[in-house]
């Protein structure tokens, strides 16, 4: 065990003794930060099966009330308390010595290193966020743009004390350049390097895309191309092309031109085939590299001899439609049930809910079938799987619109393994489904085969 997580431990216990003896509410003990790539879930309880409470944003902090064991702390976010996997927190106790990324003690000033009074500065790069206090954890109070001015009264352990107009706080002392801007002085055009061939054609491989006046972001935006857009390469400077494109002259980022023609504009298919091979090259002696189904959406780029180049490889053009590719017959109420759960799409997950503005996987089922179409309708997922509808082949050549699909995943049994399903949605057509899926999705629309529901299917149903 690390010290830090020692020293957590210790001020969770002095904290507990505190509130047992006082009768007080101990306060946080520290603060954490989110590490995770885009978000982490605050829980109920500290496990990964516990119901989500709310989600935290990357870079969001939460105060630390307490260490729960096995890698999961009690925290506090937005007024709310849970519990957050440690795996996934940067966190900072209270006594811990101050690095610039946490406020230090309500009461104590960091000692200021030494620093002139009332220097003059600038920002170097914007926009710069301006802080109450020298630290990422102390609250936004202003933003300052590139080259803005500054008067620096302090430093603070790599933050500074700064004034700007009515603007005052602290700013990381990483983006302020010291003495004045160099306003309307344009920087020294680099040595150009190996230039392409005079006039060499090119497009616009990602955008829209900034001309600017100069060969770097420093300079004024002259005009925009969109991605696609043909250009003439004049020069290139140090990672910046000089570039005419219709009646636009200026520098673009080298990084979103490539050379030679642009590809043909794209167009959408769709997959009209149970079962759709792609291949590595267009023919049927190039190796597999995946499978597409039925209903599936691709981007054709290029034909070649009877064969559409798509992102993942090439598929025979004979199974490529360029309209939606229209559904299985289905019974007259199949296809009502089809549409009345397209149109819950996007409402919120809640468990035992049956509707209208929110529902449980079987609760949109029942909702569905009972409350919209008059049928009778077992409530739960178990019961609907052994009591309603006949069994039919669980493939997209027999499936049909309005038909119950059922899953089970190990993962969700909390049965131990008594219950045949864990899962329910409906069959709209197209290889797709509607389903009450999480708290967090909701009524969603998801693909059937080629990924995890398809994995994890073992029953569809037919009602009426």
């Amino acid at each position: 065990m690390d010290l830090k997580h020692k020293l957590l431990q210790s001020l969770t216990a002095i904290a507990l003794v505190m509130a047992l003896t006082t009768g007080v509410v101990f306060a946080a003990i520290g603060t954490g930060t989110v590490t995770a790539g885009s978000s982490l879930r605050l829980r109920a309880q500290p496990s990964t099966s516990s119901s989500t409470l709310a989600v935290a944003p990357y870079r969001a902090t939460v105060d630390v009330l307490e260490d729960a064991g096995n890698g999961w702390y009690k925290v506090s976010y937005k007024n709310m308390e849970g519990y957050m996997s440690g795996e996934w927190l940067n966190i900072t106790l209270s006594g811990d010595a101050d690095d610039g990324s946490s406020a230090p003690a309500e009461g104590a000033d960091p000692a200021p290193d030494a620093a002139p009074a009332a220097t003059a500065g600038y920002v170097t790069d914007g926009p710069l966020n301006v802080r109450s206090g020298p630290g990422t954890g102390y609250g936004k109070v202003g933003s300052l743009n590139k080259g803005v001015s500054v008067t620096i009264a302090e430093k603070l352990d790599g933050w500074y004390k700064i004034t700007s107009g009515d603007t005052a706080g602290y700013v990381s002392a990483d983006y302020i350049g010291i003495g004045e801007p160099p306003q309307n002085a344009a920087p020294a055009e680099p040595a150009p390097d190996p230039a392409p061939e005079e006039n060499t054609a090119g497009y616009v491989s990602n955008g829209p895309l900034n001309v600017r006046s100069g060969p770097g972001t420093g300079y004024g935006k002259v005009g925009s191309l969109s991605q696609g857009a043909a250009v003439t390469i004049v020069e290139k400077l140090d990672g910046w092309y000089k570039i005419t494109s219709g009646n636009v002259t200026g520098y673009v980022s080298a990084s979103y031109i490539a050379l030679g023609e642009a590809p043909k504009e794209a167009r959408t298919g769709y997959v009209n085939t149970s079962v759709l091979n792609v291949r590595s090259g267009p023919g049927t002696g190039y190796d597999k590299v995946s499978t597409l189904y039925m209903g599936a959406t691709v981007s054709v780029t290029d034909e070649a001899d009877g064969w559409y180049k798509i992102k993942e490889g090439y598929v025979s053009s004979e199974y490529i439609s360029f309209s939606p590719v229209v559904s299985t017959a289905a019974s007259g109420i199949g296809a009502q049930a089809a549409a009345i759960a397209r149109q819950q799409v996007g409402k919120r997950y809640v468990y035992g809910a049956t509707g209208p503005n929110s529902f449980d996987c079987s609760g949109l089922v029942y909702y569905v079938y009972h409350k919209q179409l008059g049928l009778s309708l077992s409530r739960t997922a178990t019961s609907q799987y052994y009591n309603n509808g006949r069994f039919v082949s669980a493939n997209l050549s027999t499936l049909q619109p309005g038909d119950l699909l059922f899953f089970f995943d190990r993962a969700y049994d909390s049965s131990g393994g008594t219950k045949p399903v864990t899962h329910v949605g409906i069959y709209i057509g197209n290889n797709q489904f509607v389903h009450a899926s999480t708290p967090s999705s909701g009524v969603r629309l998801d693909t059937l085969f080629g990924g995890y529901h398809g994995k994890h299917l073992v029953g569809a149903k037919r009602l009426g």
